[in-house]
């Protein structure tokens, strides 16, 4: 987990049918992070610009051979001491190999595309590291329209998305536990694939509680282990519910860091994993 992390830009990976048993991403990453991110409830310093170069992955691990990936290039700007604010532009690809489609009877598949925009706040309510603090504590939002995806098809995608950020600091900040609950409400119209029809509004809602500890073992060095669960519902009721949990990663120098994770879906006969990180870079 990293020590400097932001506030977005999760995409919303579009569920092929033969490729994952289910999406893994929430379309906006306003609850932080690759899931949870370490400093989490601090926003970034006022006056200073971020750029993070964020990246994620959910891998079919049964062949090896689909890959649903989302790029994004994210600034955020602390544009008060308690207030960030950020836009990311956001991309999409779908790689799917020969072998891979002939055993599930799909089609060889390479794209990739520019999908759409995020914008997201984060507000600090109480500082994980001032002394009368129990705890650090940030309220978070964001705004996603994905008007493409990957196969150059438009579309009209919108989330919205509500988390809290509750960190803890430990042994002088070497040890940081990291908590995030958060709800999204997706509006889908003219995605076939999700609704069967172009002039069908597809809604859903996702709960989400991610959790993560990271300890320094080093100069500039963070090993952790972080994991979320999400439980989705659609106008009919349950749609899917989803646990993925793994290390991570992280590298942090003056001016940058660099971080990752690595978490399989557990509980489950779906065989995915979703590869996450992020460079971020302060002016």
């Amino acid at each position: 987990m990293n020590n400097h992390k932001k506030i977005m830009s999760k995409n919303q990976l579009s569920k092929l049918g033969f490729i994952l048993a289910a999406g893994a991403f929430s379309a906006v990453n306003a609850a932080a992070g690759v899931f949870v991110i370490t400093d989490d409830a601090c926003p970034a310093a006022k006056g200073d610009l971020e750029a993070h170069l964020n990246w994620e992955a959910a891998i079919a691990t049964n062949h090896g051979k689909a890959v649903e990936y989302a790029p994004a290039i994210e600034f955020a700007y602390g544009a008060t001491d308690t207030l960030e604010i950020g836009a990311s532009l956001d991309f999409g690809g779908v790689y799917n190999s020969g072998h891979f489609a002939r055993v599930t009877d799909g089609e060889r598949i390479n794209r990739f595309n520019f999908t759409g925009i995020s914008l997201g706040l984060k507000n600090q309510i109480l500082d994980p590291e001032a002394e009368n603090s129990p705890f650090g504590l940030a309220f978070v939002g964001g705004f996603s329209w994905a008007f493409a995806d990957a196969a150059q098809n438009s579309a009209r995608d919108i989330t919205f998305e509500l988390g809290l950020n509750f960190q803890k600091n430990l042994l002088d900040g070497d040890l940081i536990l990291a908590f995030t609950p958060a709800v999204a409400f997706t509006s889908v119209k003219g995605d076939k694939a999700a609704t069967g029809s172009s002039d069908t509004t597809f809604d859903s809602t996702e709960y989400s509680l991610a959790g993560g500890v990271s300890y320094s073992v080093g100069a500039g060095c963070r090993l952790g282990v972080e994991a979320v669960y999400t439980i989705a519902y659609n106008s009919e009721g349950f749609d899917t519910d989803q646990f993925y949990a793994g290390p991570n990663f992280c590298y942090e120098a003056d001016a940058w860091w660099l971080t990752l994770t690595v978490a399989p879906r557990l509980f489950t006969s779906a065989d995915d994993v979703i590869v996450a990180g992020q460079f971020g870079y302060v002016f």
